[in-house]
C-alpha cells in the first residue's frame, strides 16, 4: 500500500460523507443516532461542500505535493489523530450518543487513517 493510495482512501471516505451530508443529511445523522432537525440538516448541507472539497484535495494531493507528499501525509496523520479525542469529548458531553455507530463510524476510520498516514509518511 502506497501513501498515494492512503490519500485516495481518504478521498473516498470524504466523498461518501460529503455526498450523504448533501443528499441525505437526516439519514446520515440518524445512522449515528443523532436527532435531525431542519436547521441541523441545512448546516450539514453547507458543511458538505467542505467535505467534498477535502475529497478533491485528498485525491489530487499526491500529484500536487509530489516530492513533499510525506510531510502532507504526516499532517493528515496528526489531523486524524486529533479527531479521535474531539469525538470522545463530544460523546462524553452528550453531543453524540455513546453507541457502536459513533465508535465504529466516527472513531475507527480516523484511527485507521491516522495509523496509515503515519506509517506511510515516516
Amino acid at each position: 500500500m502506497s501513501l498515494s493510495l492512503v490519500f485516495r482512501l481518504q478521498a473516498a471516505l470524504f466523498t461518501f460523507f460529503g455526498a450523504m451530508m448533501l443528499l441525505a443529511p437526516g439519514a446520515l445523522m440518524g445512522s449515528f443516532n443523532v436527532e435531525a432537525s431542519a436547521i441541523a440538516e441545512d448546516i450539514m448541507r453547507g458543511m458538505s461542500l467542505m467535505a467534498l472539497g477535502m475529497a478533491y484535495i485528498s485525491w489530487q494531493m499526491p500529484s500536487w505535493a509530489s516530492e513533499n507528499i510525506k510531510s502532507v501525509g504526516m499532517f493528515f496523520a496528526i489531523l486524524h489523530a486529533l479527531w479521535v479525542p474531539l469525538t470522545l469529548f463530544q460523546i462524553s458531553t452528550g453531543a453524540f450518543p455513546a453507541g457502536a455507530a459513533n465508535i465504529i463510524g466516527n472513531i475507527a476510520p480516523d484511527v485507521v487513517l491516522a495509523i496509515l498516514f503515519y506509517w506511510k509518511s515516516r
